[in-house]
């Protein structure tokens, strides 16, 4: 069995395969050129060493060349330590001295002190045993050694740190993704939250309206009732939907909602038995002039529905005065009479909702009663 297999999260040292396979080749190349070099040097002394020696040598060599190939391979995509140690102890055979330096630089690179100590030991030991049993000049040769060590050490420290800020910035990346996606998350449940309370106002206005009038024709009870199946229907699907936004990892688009849709608010709400007295501007509602920007057509029909169901909750019955018109900003102005008492929502997402989203949007926002009446004012940006 071959080295130890990396852990689940750690990636291979080199992922392509295209790129491990070149690296590999080049390391054999190069490898295989060491050998014919020193074989040729060796061959031009004066007392060359015998023939039989020399085919020995280069059979080993040959033999080291196909075993580095397959360690390094390995070692690349399996980030195996045996295998690194295993070529760094064959680092004196020319034909595996190139891909033992490129084990040793990776092993160092894992910024692992151990590890890194350990690698840069058994090749130095190995080379160095070697010059001393064949060297002739060994004072040199352990010099340019040690020096060849600590190239390595630095370049695998290099390799390690670059790598670990590849690795930080990817998970900074992948933090700031998740981060706007729970964000995104929680904003859609919070709109289909409107939608959903502004349809269950609706049902619990129907509900109440029959069951306190005993006088109503058959086809308006009938009427009524189909009303409130459709509106229950629509109402749990969004809620089933609001769950499944906020247990999903992907973001489904939000429901497009924007002030062209204004004149059906209002008719639901006149179906549903409030007397709403609307003034809708074209210039908004139609957006003749292009003016009028998504976020804040997203942000008026969110505006408007928050108030229509506000005053149908606390103000059943009673006329509502709705004013939609343009300017230098855009006003949304909504008067219904003054209820016994006035109850706020305080749960973020009813008047002081309203008054957060008008806020971040750069807009004024105003509730208060006057003259009798609750009242209303909102005006935003185009």
């Amino acid at each position: 069995m071959i080295g130890q297999a990396r852990a689940g999260n750690e990636a291979p040292f080199v992922a392509r395969r295209r790129s491990r396979a070149l690296l590999v080749g080049t390391c054999g190349v190069l490898g295989l050129l060491d050998v014919a070099i020193t074989i040729g040097g060796v061959l031009e002394r004066p007392d060359p060493p015998p023939d039989d020696l020399i085919a020995l040598w280069l059979l080993a060599e040959l033999g080291a060349a196909c075993v580095a190939a397959c360690l390094l391979a390995h070692f690349l995509v399996e980030r195996s330590r045996t295998a690194g140690m295993v070529l760094a102890l064959l680092a004196p055979l020319g034909a595996a001295t190139p891909a033992a330096v490129v084990a040793v630089v990776l092993l160092v690179s894992l910024r692992s002190w151990r590890v890194g100590a350990e690698a840069v030991a058994v090749l130095f030991v190995s080379c160095s045993a070697t010059i001393l049993v064949v060297g002739r000049e060994r004072a040199e040769l352990l010099a340019v050694l040690a020096g060849a060590v600590v190239v390595m050490v630095l370049v695998g420290l290099v390799v390690g740190a670059r790598r670990a800020l590849a690795e930080q910035t990817h998970r900074e990346r992948e933090l700031v993704v998740e981060q706007a996606r729970s964000q995104e998350r929680a904003r859609i449940a919070g709109e289909m939250h409107d939608t959903l309370s502004h349809h269950l106002s609706l049902i619990a206005l129907h509900a109440g309206a029959l069951g306190r009038r005993d006088d109503l024709p058959a086809d308006t009870v009938r009427s009524s009732s189909r009303l409130v199946a459709d509106l229950s229907r629509t109402a749990h699907a969004e809620l089933r939907e609001v769950l499944g936004v906020l247990h999903r990892d992907e973001v489904p688009a939000a429901p497009p909602a924007g002030a062209g849709l204004l004149p059906e608010l209002v008719e639901q709400h006149r179906a549903a038995g409030t007397r709403v007295r609307a003034v809708l501007d074209p210039a908004v509602v139609a957006d003749v002039d292009g003016r009028l920007s998504e976020a804040t057509s997203r942000l008026l029909h969110r505006v408007v529905r928050e108030l229509l169901a506000n005053a149908a909750r606390h103000a059943p019955g009673a006329p509502v005065e709705l004013v939609v018109e343009g300017g230098d900003r855009v006003r949304v102005e909504c008067r219904n009479p003054m209820p016994g008492r006035v109850e706020r929502s305080g749960d973020g997402l009813g008047l002081e909702g309203i008054a957060e989203r008008v806020r971040l949007a750069g807009g004024r926002h105003r509730a208060a009663p006057v003259d009798g009446a609750f009242v209303v004012e909102v005006s935003v940006p185009w």
